[in-house]
C-alpha cells in the first residue's frame, strides 16, 4: 500500500499541470485515489478511543482545576458521564406500573391501623373519620352487621375502601384481583409489588375498591386520613393552653401538654355522652366524650379531674376536667379528639 502511494505521487510530479495553469483530469484522479487510499489505510489502523473520550475530558478538567468537579475522595461528585448511544427503548420499563393510579394515591396511608372501640361509637362514624367505607371496616372485621361492634374491641381500619387480603397458598395477583372485582395494575401499583407480581404466602395484600361478591355495599376512596373531614371554621374553641404537639395520632387526635392540673374547657355546646373516671379506658385513662348540635363529637383523654357526668349539657368554654396523666400517658396532657369534623389543633 505505501508504496502505491509514493508511486502515484511520483507520477503526480512528473505530469504536473496543464499548460493553462488548470488541473488535468489525470491529476484529479491520482489525488482523490491517494485521499482514499490514505484514509482506508489511517482508519484500519487507528485505535478506537470513543470509549476514552468522556475519561481524557475529565482527567482534563482536574488537571488543570478549570471544572467546578472535584477530584473523587475529595469530597466533591464523581464525574458524570452522559453517554450518547442508549437507544431510547432501553430507558422504558418492561409492563410498567399504572403510574396514573400511583399518583392517585400517593398521599394515602398504605399500612392498616387498628381502633379501639368506644363507648358510644358507630361503625359510621368511625369509617367517616377514617375516610372509607363502612363495608371495608366490616370486612376487614368479619362483622356480621353495622351494629356488632362493642367497647374495648379492637377493629383493623384499611388504609382505602377495599379489602384486606392474606396471601395463602395458589394465590396470584390476578386470581386476587378476579375475586375481588378490580385490575391487576391497581393491586401492583398500591401495594408497591415487583412486576413480576410474586407473592409470598400470609402476606398482607391491600385490594383497592375491591368489594365481596354478593354485597351491595359502594366502596369509596378517600385521601389521607381525617383530611376529607370538613372544616367548620372557629365552631370548636381551644380546649387547654400549653404546648400543642399539631400532629395527629388515635382517631383524629392531637395532644397539648402543660401541668397537671390545667384548665379544661368544652370545645363547644353539647351533652356529656361518656364521663369515665375509672379504668384503662382503653388508654385514654379518664376521659370525657361531648356530643354537639351539629354531629359531631369531641373527646378529652388522660384527665387528672372530671368535673361533669354523663346526661349534662354544657356551654362552649365551660370547665370541664383537669389535665392529668391517666391511662396510656406519659406525661400531662390532653388528648383531644374531633369525629365528624378537622380538628383545630392540627398545625
Amino acid at each position: 500500500m505505501y508504496g502505491t502511494i509514493v508511486l502515484a505521487v511520483t507520477i503526480l510530479i512528473i505530469k504536473g499541470s496543464g499548460g493553462d495553469g488548470q488541473t488535468t483530469l489525470f491529476n484529479t484522479f491520482v489525488k482523490r485515489y491517494i485521499e482514499e487510499t490514505s484514509a482506508s489505510i489511517l482508519s484500519s489502523n487507528r485505535p478506537n478511543t470513543s470509549g476514552y473520550l468522556a475519561d481524557i475530558s475529565g482527567l482534563t478538567a482536574w488537571e488543570n482545576g478549570s471544572a467546578a468537579m472535584a477530584k473523587p475522595g475529595q469530597g466533591g461528585p464523581e464525574p458524570s458521564l452522559e453517554p450518547t448511544t442508549i437507544q431510547d427503548n432501553s430507558v422504558f420499563s418492561h409492563n410498567p406500573a399504572a403510574t396514573d393510579y400511583i399518583e392517585k394515591t400517593a398521599d394515602k396511608r398504605v399500612q392498616v391501623v387498628e381502633y379501639t372501640v368506644q363507648p358510644g361509637d358507630k361503625l359510621s362514624f368511625i369509617a367517616l373519620d377514617y375516610g372509607v367505607s363502612i363495608e371495608s371496616i366490616m370486612w376487614a372485621n368479619n362483622l356480621r352487621d353495622s351494629d356488632s361492634i362493642r367497647p374495648e374491641q379492637v377493629l383493623k381500619i384499611p388504609p382505602i375502601s377495599g379489602i384486606i387480603h392474606i396471601v395463602k397458598k395458589g394465590d396470584t395477583v390476578g386470581s386476587i384481583a378476579k375475586k375481588y372485582g378490580v385490575e391487576v395494575e391497581n393491586v401492583v401499583a398500591y401495594n408497591g409489588l415487583p412486576q413480576d407480581g410474586q407473592l409470598q404466602i400470609d402476606d398482607e395484600i391491600i385490594v383497592p375498591d375491591g368489594k365481596i361478591k354478593g354485597s351491595s355495599g359502594i366502596a369509596t376512596t378517600r385521601t389521607s386520613p381525617f383530611s376529607h373531614l370538613p372544616s367548620l371554621g372557629d365552631y370548636f374553641l381551644i380546649p387547654t393552653t400549653g404546648y400543642n404537639w399539631g400532629r395527629i395520632h388515635g382517631r383524629n387526635g392531637v395532644d397539648i401538654a402543660n401541668s397537671c392540673g390545667t384548665n379544661i374547657f368544652a370545645a363547644a355546646n353539647g351533652s356529656v355522652a361518656t364521663s369515665d373516671a375509672v379504668g384503662w379506658n382503653g388508654g385514654f385513662g379518664k376521659y370525657i366524650k361531648l356530643i354537639h348540635p351539629n354531629g359531631t363529637e369531641t373527646l378529652y383523654a388522660h384527665n387528672s379531674k372530671l368535673l361533669v357526668g354523663v346526661g349534662e349539657t354544657v356551654s362552649r368554654g365551660q370547665l370541664i376536667a383537669s389535665m392529668g396523666s391517666t391511662g396510656r400517658s406519659t406525661g400531662c396532657h390532653l388528648h383531644f379528639e374531633v369525629h365528624g369534623a378537622r380538628n383545630p389543633l392540627v398545625k
